[in-house]
């Protein structure tokens, strides 16, 4: 508990745990996105993961907000742990928001990147 709240406050913990994905073990991009769906599910955590990601496509010079995330996704197509990892977090990050047009905005960005498509 008191772990989890240091990381909460500290300002740039997040961004370092979300830069994390960019590890080549699939295993720990699965954690990675274990830990910050968790973080995605508290108080000011959501806006907390978005923060973060938007910082992640800044460094990794992504022209998408979670455009890497869906490389991932699609490419790890054999690992089933990171697969359903990326899907309760990405359902985290569209379900756990309460503005019904903010949530349909997040769902449109995930569409732009091809998850339904990938997943048909």
């Amino acid at each position: 508990k008191s772990g989890f709240s240091l990381v909460m406050n500290h300002p740039a913990c997040v961004n370092e745990i979300t830069l994390s994905l960019n590890n080549k073990n699939a295993r720990t991009k699965a954690l990675v996105l274990e830990l910050l769906a968790a973080v995605c599910l508290v108080r000011g955590g959501h806006d907390i993961i978005l923060a973060a990601f938007d910082n992640f496509k800044e460094v990794c010079g992504e022209k998408n907000r979670f455009e890497k995330l869906m490389e991932y996704f699609r490419n790890e197509d054999t690992n089933i742990d990171f697969m359903v990892a990326c899907m309760q977090f990405i359902n985290i990050v569209v379900h756990s928001v309460e503005n019904m047009n903010f949530r349909v905005f997040l769902q449109y960005e995930f569409t732009h990147l091809g998850l339904d498509h990938y997943l048909e």
